[in-house]
C-alpha cells in the first residue's frame, strides 16, 4: 500500500510539473489550432450572414446588425492576424474573439427589435458551437460566461426600451442556461484532452526507461560476453600449458603405470577444462551465439557411440546402463547431433553421478509420424538419490546442484550440464521435465520433433590412411606470445622430426616469414605489438596459399567467423591434447593421418 501511495504522489508531482504543463501547452496549441481558426472563421462569415433572416423579415434591425458585424470581423481578423504572427496563442486568440462577440452581442441586444426570438436563437446556438469546437482552461469559459449573464440582461434592463421579462420570454432563459453550463463542458474536454496527454506523456516516459534499461541490459550482456571472452582467453591459455605438460609428462613415464600423482594432476586439469567449458558454453547459449546446425544420422548408431562412452563409468560403479531405443525409428533424423549428444549426456551423466546402485536407462520411443517429421519422447531414468521437491524448481538453474548427504568427490561438478540442457531444448523449441521423489530415483523427459528419410545416411568415403616412411621436409612459424605455449608447441613439433621457428607476436611472425617461407603457420590471435589478425592479413599478401591456422584459446563462434573471414586456414581451441594437435595439423602438412 505504501508503494502505491508513493506513486501516486510521484505521478501527481509530474501532472503538477513545470516541465509537463510546458509540453501540454505545447501540445494543446498544436492540436487546437485548427478548432480554434474554425471557430473564429465560422463567426467571420455566419454573422453578417445571420443578418439576413432579419432582412427577409423586414426587420429594421438589420441596419444596425449588419455594420456591427462588420466591425467585429475586422477585429477578429486582427487576433487572427497577432495568432499568425504568433504574437498570441490559438486559444488566446479564440478567447478574444469570443469575449469581443459578447461585448457586441450586448450591444446589440440594446437596439430596438421587433422580436428577440432570432437573436436569441442565434446567441445560443453560438455557445453550443463554442462548447463543441474549443478546448480552453476552465478560467477561459467562466469568464465568457460571467461577461454574458451579466451584459446580455444589463444591455436590455439599463439601455433598451424593451422590459427585461419580455427578453427572458422570448428565449433569453435559453441563451443565459446555456453560458450556465458552457464552463462544466468547456472544462469536460479540457481535462480529457489533458488527461489523454497524461498518459501518452507517463507512457512515453515509462518506454523511454524501458529502453534505457534495454540500452543497460545490452551493454552488460555485452560487457559480460567480452569479459567471458577474455577470460575464456586467460584462462585456457595457461590451461593448456599445463594439459598439454601433463600429457607429455605421462608419455615420457618409464613403465607401465603412470605416477600417481601425474594422474592426479591429469584428472584436476581435465576437470579444470570441463568447468571452464561449461560455463563458456552456458554464456554461449545465452548469448544467441549458438545455432542448431541439422545435418542427417543414423539414430541406432548415434546412440550406440553414446551408450560406448558411458558404459566404463557404469560398470565402474556396477550399476546397469539400458539404452531403450524403437526399433522402429527411421534410419535416418536430421538434427543437430553435436546438441542433442551434449544433452543426452549431460542428462546420463549426471544420473550415473548420482546413482550407487541399480540402474540408469535411457528410452527413446516414437510418439507420432507425419510424411515431415517423426515425434520422439526421449526419457532417462534413474535409481539414485532423487531430489527433494523443495530443490526441484530450481534444478535447472545455473550453478544448482541437489544437496546430497553424502560428501563424495564424485558428486562435484559446475552445476551447469542441467541449465545447458534446458537452454538447448529451447533451441529444439523442447522443454525437460522432472519426475523425482527422494531416494527413489529421477525421471527427466523431453520430446522432439524432427525431419527424417527411410533412406540410409549416405556413408562418406574416408581418405586411405597412409603414412609416409619418412616424414616430409617441412618448416612451421610458431607465433605466440606465451611461452609455456610456445614450449609446448614446440616439444610436439620436435617428436615428429618437423622444423620449426617461433615468434613472440604478430610483427616478429611476418618479418620472419618475409625473410624465408614456411610451409604452415600456428598463430595466436591476441599477441602484443600486432596481434595475429593483423600479421596474418601481411602474410597473406606475401602468400596467399599458405595454411595459417589460428591456435587460440577463444571458443566463441564469432572469433572463429572473424578468423576465417580474415585469411587463416583453419581454427584450433587451446587447450588440446597431442594427438589433437597432430590429427589437426598433419593434413595441413600434407601427412595422412593414421
Amino acid at each position: 500500500m505504501g508503494f502505491n501511495v508513493q506513486k501516486s504522489s510521484y505521478l501527481k508531482d509530474i501532472y503538477h510539473s513545470e516541465s509537463f504543463e510546458q509540453l501540454w501547452q505545447e501540445e494543446t496549441e498544436i492540436k487546437t489550432r485548427i478548432q480554434n481558426r474554425l471557430f473564429c472563421i465560422t463567426f467571420l462569415v455566419c454573422n453578417p450572414l445571420s443578418a439576413i433572416a432579419f432582412y427577409l423579415s423586414g426587420d429594421p434591425f438589420f441596419y444596425t446588425l449588419l455594420p456591427t458585424h462588420l466591425l467585429s470581423d475586422a477585429i477578429i481578423l486582427g487576433y487572427m492576424f497577432l495568432n499568425h504572427k504568433k504574437v498570441i496563442s490559438g486559444q488566446q486568440m479564440s478567447f478574444y474573439t469570443f469575449a469581443t462577440l459578447v461585448c457586441f452581442y450586448a450591444f446589440l441586444l440594446s437596439r430596438p427589435h421587433l422580436s428577440y426570438v432570432q437573436s436569441c436563437i442565434n446567441l445560443t446556438l453560438a455557445v453550443i458551437f463554442a462548447g463543441l469546437v474549443l478546448r480552453w482552461p476552465l478560467r477561459y469559459g467562466v469568464v465568457i460566461s460571467v461577461m454574458a449573464l451579466v451584459l446580455y440582461p444589463a444591455s436590455i434592463h439599463f439601455v433598451s426600451s424593451t422590459s427585461l421579462s419580455d427578453f427572458v420570454e422570448q428565449g433569453a432563459i435559453f441563451v443565459m442556461a446555456a453560458h450556465v453550463v458552457f464552463p462544466f463542458v468547456v472544462k469536460l474536454n479540457y481535462n480529457k484532452d489533458r488527461r489523454e496527454f497524461y498518459f501518452r506523456y507517463t507512457l512515453q516516459q515509462q518506454n523511454d526507461a524501458l529502453e534505457r534499461q534495454k540500452t543497460i541490459a545490452e551493454q552488460a550482456t555485452r560487457a559480460k560476453t567480452d569479459f567471458l571472452s577474455m577470460m575464456s582467453h586467460e584462462i585456457r591459455t595457461p590451461l593448456n600449458g599445463i594439459v598439454g605438460m601433463v600429457h607429455l609428462m605421462m608419455q615420457e613415464e618409464s613403465g607401465e603405470r603412470p605416477n600417481d600423482l601425474l594422474k592426479t594432476l591429469k584428472f584436476s586439469a581435465d576437470h579444470l577444462m570441463a568447468v571452464v567449458n561449461d560455463v563458456l558454453d552456458f554464456n554461449k547459449i545465452n548469448s544467441n551465439h549458438v545455432v542448431l546446425d541439422p545435418q542427417p544420422f543414423n539414430p541406432f548408431e548415434f546412440f550406440d557411440i553414446l551408450k560406448k562412452t558411458f558404459d566404463p563409468k557404469a560398470n565402474e560403479k556396477g550399476i546397469s546402463l539400458v539404452f531403450s531405443v524403437d526399433p522402429g525409428l527411421p534410419v535416418q533424423l536430421v538434427a543437430d547431433r553435436l546438441r542433442l549428444s551434449q544433452v543426452i549426456t549431460n542428462l546420463v551423466h549426471n544420473a550415473i553421478k548420482f546413482t550407487a546402485k541399480g540402474s540408469v536407462t535411457l528410452d527413446v520411443k516414437e510418439v507420432s509420424r507425419t510424411p515431415e517429421a517423426v515425434t520422439l519422447d526421449f526419457a532417462v531414468t534413474d535409481t539414485g538419490i532423487g531430489i527433494p521437491k523443495s530443490e526441484q524448481p530450481g534444478i535447472f538453474e545455473i550453478f544448482t546442484q541437489v544437496r546430497t548427504r553424502t560428501h563424495s568427490d564424485s558428486l562435484t561438478g559446475t552445476g551447469l550440464g542441467l541449465a545447458i540442457s534446458r537452454e538447448l531444448m529451447r533451441l529444439f523449441n523442447s522443454e525437460i521435465h522432472l519426475e523425482s521423489e527422494e531416494g527413489k530415483g529421477s525421471r527427466f523427459t523431453f520430446r522432439l520433433s524432427v525431419p527424417y528419410s527411410m533412406e540410409p545416411v549416405k556413408a562418406s568415403q574416408p581418405r586411405p590412411a597412409v603414412v609416409p616412411e619418412g616424414m616430409p621436409e617441412v618448416r612451421v612459424l610458431v607465433a605466440d606470445d606465451n611461452k609455456t605455449n610456445l614450449v609446448l608447441a614446440t616439444q610436439l613439433l620436435k617428436r615428429r622430426n618437423i622444423l620449426h621457428d617461433t615468434a613472440s607476436n604478430g610483427q616478429e611472425a611476418y618479418k620472419m616469414f618475409s625473410r624465408g617461407r614456411y610451409d604452415l603457420v600456428l598463430m595466436d590471435l591476441r599477441m602484443p605489438i600486432m596481434d595475429g589478425f593483423e600479421s596474418t592479413a601481411l602474410i597473406r599478401q606475401l602468400d596467399p596459399v599458405v595454411p595459417i591456422i589460428a591456435l587460440t584459446a577463444s571458443a566463441f563462434e564469432n572469433e572463429k567467423e572473424r578468423a576465417m573471414a580474415s585469411g587463416f586456414s583453419g581454427y584450433f581451441i587451446k587447450p588440446f591434447i597431442p594427438q589433437d594437435f597432430y590429427d589437426y595439423i598433419f593434413p595441413f602438412l600434407g601427412i595422412a593421418v593414421k
